[in-house]
């Protein structure tokens, strides 16, 4: 016998092997064949209802997916609902969100004091989304405003803003010398200074303090050798004042420079000083 050719008793083995099973349940019941298919092949079963379900969930993502017609990071602000945020804004902008999605994520915490897994992975979330044009405005903390605008994430409000509103803003606005973003290294997107990291155990009185009197400093042109104003500060704004989110922090807000949404983003800026929006609504819709 050639090594080609077939061994007729081993198909006869898994011949006889089916047959079996067929006589097996044959004179059962319905109920019995279904419960000794289930008995044998409830692995397989399972295994292919998952890869089902992952296939029909991945279509659907894929089918369902809508682009953005705005999108915005307001970190430390957790207790004001994301989702209320968002479907007022889009109806104080006239969004069209039925064909597209209108995303304000305020979940996000970011902070120079601490080297977390979660900062590092926050970090990394808002810089690829940075890269890719799909974030349009942030809003943050001073000192982390600071990091992020040494790596030239935020548009020179001057370009953008025009001389009316830059008036309005005017006692408001955030600089940055533009020679220390020049001397920046590219690692310096956080505090690596390990004497200034260590004052993670200062108290949060000393804490409060040392963020306020870091963010006064970016409030005087007059210091720099070339002052740009990259930010807003926004404690006094309405949306901070009526949720209280900012209340022991100095926040920023900017308008990222990849944005191809600029317009939007300046809208929003507008949005958060109404003062005819309700604001602690939206605290209230998140926290009940």
């Amino acid at each position: 016998m050639s090594g080609k050719e077939k061994n007729p008793a081993e198909y006869r083995g898994v011949r006889d092997e089916i047959r079996q099973q067929q006589l097996k349940t044959k004179d059962m019941t319905l109920k019995g064949k279904l419960q000794y298919f289930w008995d044998y092949y409830k692995i397989h079963t399972l295994v292919c209802i998952l890869v089902l379900v992952l296939i029909v969930t991945f279509v659907h993502d894929i089918t369902t997916a809508k682009e953005s017609v705005f999108c915005a990071y307001m970190c430390h602000s957790s207790q004001v609902s994301g989702e209320s945020l968002s479907s007022s804004f889009a109806e104080y902008a006239d969004l069209d969100t039925e064909n597209y999605d209108c995303l304000i994520d305020t979940t996000v915490n970011l902070s120079v004091r601490t080297f977390t897994q979660y900062d590092m992975a926050a970090s990394q979330k808002l810089a690829a989304l940075v890269q890719a044009g799909d974030l349009d405005t942030a809003m943050m903390d001073s000192d982390v405003f600071y990091n992020h605008a040494l790596s030239e994430m935020f548009v020179d409000l001057r370009t953008v803003l025009s001389e009316e509103d830059l008036n309005k803003y005017n006692d408001l606005l955030y600089y940055v010398d533009r020679t220390e973003v020049l001397r920046a290294d590219e690692d310096s997107y956080y505090v690596d200074d390990a004497e200034e990291m260590n004052n993670m155990n200062v108290s949060e009185e000393e804490a409060l303090e040392e963020l306020l009197a870091e963010a006064e400093l970016h409030r005087h042109p007059e210091n720099m050798e070339e002052p740009v104003p990259v930010g807003i500060y926004m404690s006094d704004s309405p949306f901070a004042q009526k949720t209280g989110a900012y209340q022991q922090s100095a926040p920023v807000f900017g308008i990222i420079s990849t944005s191809e949404r600029i317009d939007t983003g300046i809208k929003y800026l507008e949005f958060l000083w109404d003062e005819s929006i309700d604001f602690s609504q939206m605290l209230e819709e998140n926290l009940y």
